[in-house]
């Protein structure tokens, strides 16, 4: 039933979808206390409907759609619909019901990343799965879904979710709370191929690239948005996602190379790691509500400093000794991998640790409101209901 109710989304992108996308919040709500409530339904919510050469299920109440039983088919499951109807909910979150949705939606999705159970399936390298997200429409870019993305873990169609949210809501009403949700997410699926040494086969640089460019807006936007939200706070997320690839990506990234990939993006973007020092040091030393904050942000950034240090007045002196103005990639990958030896970093604790997700006393609030407005709009489609009902036996009892 939830999976029919969210796939329907992916016929009307539009008006017509944005009205059903708020009708799903009962259906939302009970997905949500499902995952929440009972461990076991997160074996139905990564396993159930895997079939691609069987005949259709005969029950009455179907997770998804009867599946194309040609060649062509593709295994599913209640998450991958799950994750594509998040990807059409957060392509507008302009209002205050589509920013309850959205919330929702990420609430369920930290859950599922707490779980140990749930994140061995969605890293399992046996179990792949065809995830179309649909993309927000922007302005470099034209609206669509990505219905020829290949079979991959599920971790990466989560991980791809989590980049395109943080891509395409940089705004100056910034929805804060939603990034803070999105970051945690990322954060606690990293935690968990730490610890359990899972390397994912995924295009890093894409993350990385977003949280970058995340940090850039908010340094570019800083006067418009302190005043209304503590930027220090999501810049530390970001920070300490990027310590953990630091820290300990040797263990679960898919290869050397990859970590080297790492540092050449912190050394290419280096303006903006000290920019954002800049800002931290100033609010730290000057006082004022986001001192505490700034000071964190400040400390956090002891690493990522060092490899900027470390490296650059290297990079400067090759290019010196090489006659050359610009460096390439390759050569700038050169010049890190032959000096890993000299470079001295922080050993930062608590990194791979979170608190995990409690309803109580956080989303109180939040949920009784949820509630109160799933019985209000049943309430209205059962008045409307028994109004139709009313003039059909009218129009009957006047047929003579």
């Amino acid at each position: 039933m939830v999976g029919s109710m969210m796939l329907s989304e992916e016929n009307g992108v539009g008006n017509t979808a944005a009205q059903s996308v708020c009708a799903n919040h009962a259906i939302l709500l009970a997905l949500y206390e499902a995952v929440h409530l009972n461990r076991n339904f997160i074996t139905a919510l990564t396993r159930s409907h895997t079939m691609t050469e069987t005949s259709p299920s005969m029950s009455p109440v179907s997770l998804n759609p009867p599946t194309d039983l040609s060649t062509d088919s593709q295994p599913s499951n209640l998450l991958v619909t799950f994750l594509q109807y998040s990807s059409i909910v957060f392509q507008d979150i302009k209002d205050e019901s589509k920013q309850c949705s959205a919330k929702l939606c990420l609430i369920i999705m930290t859950c599922v990343a707490e779980d140990q159970y749930a994140n061995s399936l969605m890293h399992d390298a046996n179990m792949n799965f065809r995830v179309p997200l649909h993309k927000m429409p922007m302005r470099h870019r034209k609206q669509k879904v990505e219905k020829d993305s290949s079979s991959r873990p599920l971790a990466c169609a989560l991980l791809d979710l989590m980049v395109e949210f943080v891509m395409s809501h940089m705004m100056k009403n910034l929805p804060l709370e939603l990034y803070l949700r999105c970051l945690d997410v990322t954060h606690r699926i990293l935690c968990y191929q730490k610890r359990c040494r899972v390397r994912l086969n995924y295009t890093w640089k894409e993350l990385w690239t977003a949280l970058i460019s995340l940090v850039k807006f908010l340094l570019a936007n800083e006067s418009a948005l302190l005043p209304q939200y503590n930027i220090f706070h999501l810049t530390s997320q970001v920070v300490s996602i990027f310590n953990l690839f630091i820290t300990f990506g040797d263990t679960f990234l898919p290869s050397p190379s990859t970590y080297d990939e790492l540092y050449y993006e912190i050394i290419r973007m280096h303006q903006v790691f000290d920019n954002l020092y800049s800002l931290a040091l100033r609010y730290s030393s000057a006082g004022g509500e986001f001192a505490d904050a700034a000071s964190k942000l400040t400390n956090s950034l002891v690493n990522i400093r060092a490899i900027i240090n470390h490296f650059n007045p290297k990079i400067d002196s090759w290019a010196a000794v090489n006659h050359l103005s610009a460096l390439t990639e390759e050569q700038v990958l050169e010049v890190v991998r032959s000096n890993y030896d000299t470079l001295t970093l922080k050993l930062q604790d608590n990194l791979d640790l979170f608190e995990r997700y409690s309803e109580k006393p956080k989303e109180s609030g939040f949920f009784t409101q949820l509630v109160r407005t799933v019985i209000l709009d049943v309430r209205k489609h059962i008045a409307a209901t028994d109004v139709t009902q009313e003039r059909v036996l009218q129009e009957f009892s006047s047929i003579s």
